[in-house]
């Protein structure tokens, strides 16, 4: 019985571990795609706040 179990736990962890392999590259492209969308996100926020620091404290020569 004991050896059914461990069969069945290492059976399951065996796919699981072959399926995560197979599933690196889509794991890592996506997680880049989420950090891209993380950086233009911030690159449009910090320009906003520039834009705004600018319109709000005109500069006069």
């Amino acid at each position: 019985m004991l050896m059914l179990v461990l069969t069945w736990i290492g059976a399951v962890l065996g796919v699981a571990l072959v399926l995560l392999m197979a599933l690196g590259p889509v794991i890592v492209e996506l997680d880049s795609m989420v950090a891209q969308r993380r950086r233009e996100r911030r690159r449009q926020v910090a320009n906003e706040q520039a834009a705004a620091n600018v319109a709000a404290h005109p500069v006069f020569h």
